[in-house]
């Protein structure tokens, strides 16, 4: 009985991702002019990101050095979700909400480099 309780739970979590990302292209679609850059809770949304892993990426922000290669390694150990599109949209979105904008600057500028 709990395995089944268990996947029935698992699709009700996988249809809420599904219907936060279409909502969040239909406020993209419907307010165009004034969602040109992402947010950080958009990029959150998107990248189903969990709190561990959006702690985990601000402190490698926070830590950065100006090595992108090793920026590059630390990520590759945080798992899968973090391909260079994704990182680029979080970098993006820390920037454009204010957090953390100096150094996200900075890592865009070297990935640009790269």
């Amino acid at each position: 009985m709990e395995q089944i309780e268990l996947k029935s739970l698992h699709q009700e979590i996988e249809k809420l991702k599904f219907h936060n990302r279409t909502l969040l292209a239909l406020l993209g679609d419907a307010l165009e002019d004034k969602m040109r850059e992402p947010t950080i809770h958009e990029a959150i949304v998107v990248h189903d990101l969990s709190k561990a892993e959006l702690q985990e990426f601000t402190q490698l922000i926070r830590g950065y050095s100006g090595d992108i290669e090793a920026f590059e390694q630390q990520l590759a150990s945080m798992g899968h979700k973090f391909t260079n599109l994704t990182v680029t949209g979080l970098l993006q979105g820390f920037a454009g909400s204010g957090m953390l904008s100096g150094k996200c600057e900075e890592i865009l500028q070297s990935y640009e480099k790269n």
